[in-house]
């Protein structure tokens, strides 16, 4: 059966930014060059919805897999915060209805299990795996049919993201740099460490949940000084953040954690008056967005080197 594709080309540049839909087909994707910001604006409407995004470097065969509830608001965080992309695929729900957040999250866990298994591009800017969501019998078979569409329209603008490439051997320095250490179990649990609290580190200092993190990063500096900023953010991973996994743990962009609220954001994340530099000369931050739920990877990681550590209560 013939199929009919309409593309349509933003600034009616053949190399630029487009929108592509099919008839009676229930996706659509907006393929998105980085600098094109007129395109983001002139469909701010549209992408202002749940969506599928996959950040692409096909050159450097790097891509990021993502959900969204609103494209157009997460966009920002990936235009400040990650580097490495030159365009994007988005895929919208068409004929003005809308995905669910549980279909985008399966539609995720589809696309990245899907990428993974072809091998084809780097992932390694994916630092949780997508986990597969709840969902009814009719809703999961109406999912996979959409998802059946983005691996068609997401080969259609060139991407070979789902596809097998032969013969190829990725160089992910990510996945070859191991942590210099693992997380333990600690005594306190997160009732223990609930409230106003301060803490001591190796019978010193007192410090919130916030700055207890800094002060483990700058202890275990001083201590493996040679240590670079990759086997850094693998001992100190993102995930450990939990529910703040959308900042880095350690970012290396100082300039955008400073200008925060040319960003839209509410306030500061990083510690900026704390500039580290790694063993091979990079200098970063650390975040600020550390609470009960999140810290105890962190204080694991400060048992597991014989450090010790108390609650002090007022």
């Amino acid at each position: 059966m013939a199929t009919t594709i309409y593309t349509y080309l933003h600034n009616d540049d053949l190399n630029g930014s487009r929108i592509v839909s099919m008839d009676d087909c229930m996706c659509k994707l907006y393929n998105i060059k980085r600098e094109d910001n007129n395109f983001l604006k002139d469909f701010n409407d549209d992408l202002q919805n749940p969506a599928l995004y996959i950040l692409v470097n096909k050159d450097k065969r790097k891509a990021y897999i993502g959900e969204t509830d609103d494209f157009t608001k997460r966009i920002v965080q990936h235009l400040s915060k990650k580097d490495f992309w030159d365009e994007v695929m988005v895929f919208l729900a068409s004929d003005g209805a809308t995905l669910s957040k549980t279909e985008v999250q399966y539609l995720e866990f589809l696309a990245y299990n899907k990428a993974s298994e072809m091998k084809s591009y780097d992932l390694s800017e994916n630092t949780q795996t997508p986990k597969n969501p709840h969902m009814s019998v009719i809703q999961k078979a109406k999912t996979d049919k959409f998802f059946n569409y983005v691996q068609f329209l997401a080969k259609f603008v060139g991407s070979d993201i789902f596809e097998k490439r032969p013969n190829v051997i990725l160089r992910t320095t990510f996945e070859a740099v191991q942590p210099k250490v693992t997380p333990v179990d600690i005594d306190y649990t997160n009732e223990d460490l609930k409230g106003r609290i301060y803490l001591s580190l190796n019978g010193e200092g007192k410090y919130t949940k916030r700055e207890i993190v800094l002060a483990i990063v700058k202890q275990f500096l001083k201590l493996s000084p040679e240590t670079t900023l990759s086997e850094l953010k693998a001992t100190f991973r993102r995930d450990y953040l939990g529910r703040f996994a959308q900042y880095e743990f350690i970012q290396e962009d100082i300039e955008s954690a400073k200008n925060w609220r040319e960003l839209g954001e509410d306030h500061n994340h990083y510690f900026i008056n704390d500039i580290l530099t790694s063993g091979d000369g990079v200098n970063f931050v650390i975040c600020v967005e550390w609470d009960r739920t999140n810290i105890i990877k962190v204080l694991g990681i400060a048992k597991a080197l014989g450090w010790t550590f108390e609650i002090i209560k007022e």
